[in-house]
């Protein structure tokens, strides 16, 4: 059962401020952001616990009625410009269609989920993810995804530029190395909060269970 989409959501406690900036946001303009949660990468990085922590978020978010898109990056069968990139520089990339580019079976969407796909590591070159949020008068996104120093990276640098205001949730990702991982963070929250926000999965659950008339 979806609760009442009128609620506006308290705060995240989050770094380097508290999330969002201007402290607007409700179910009918927040989005859930899954990235990159297939076979291959969860199982390749070892990120069972940060999938896990993903589906308890599809289920607040559901709960909540927030707006749920989840991604796929994937190459065609018959390669391109980035899978040949990606190739010489040893980086493996699903083939769509293949069983490590569906999602992990852990993941479970709604329905109402909006499903992406991608070549590159930006979610929204070429897929009309812009106009489906400016559609939807979604600007706040709750980012997730695998590995943060691709994936979640490129797509909330681009999404910061598009006016969005971002938080990545940091159990809720995992990078090629913890390093990395760590780095892209650091740089996500650079000069107060160059590309967004962070905050851990509770503090968006907690914030999500007290909500604001």
């Amino acid at each position: 059962m979806i609760e009442s989409l009128t609620d506006h959501f308290a705060r995240i406690d989050a770094n380097p401020y508290a999330w969002p900036f201007d402290g607007e946001w409700s179910p009918g303009d927040t989005a859930l952001l899954l990235l990159g949660f297939q076979s291959g990468i969860v199982r390749g990085l070892a990120a069972e616990a940060e999938r896990d922590v993903a589906i308890r978020l599809i289920e607040a978010a559901r709960r909540r009625g927030l707006a749920i898109i989840a991604s796929r990056r994937g190459q065609d069968r018959e390669g391109g410009a980035i899978a040949r990139r990606r190739a010489a520089l040893g980086d493996e990339v699903s083939t769509k269609g293949s069983l490590d580019w569906q999602f992990d079976d852990g993941i479970s969407l709604p329905a109402t989920a909006i499903v992406i796909d991608h070549a590159g590591d930006n979610a929204f070159f070429g897929t009309g993810l812009e106009d489906i949020l400016r559609r939807r008068t979604i600007r706040n996104l709750l980012v997730t995804g695998l590995p943060t120093d691709g994936l979640v990276h490129a797509t909330q640098r681009a999404a910061n530029d598009m006016g969005f205001e971002c938080l990545t949730v940091i159990d809720a990702c995992k990078g090629t190395s913890a390093a990395r991982h760590d780095a892209q963070l650091r740089i996500t929250t650079f000069g107060n909060g160059l590309f967004g926000a962070i905050a851990s999965a509770a503090a968006v659950e907690t914030a999500l269970g007290n909500h604001q008339e």
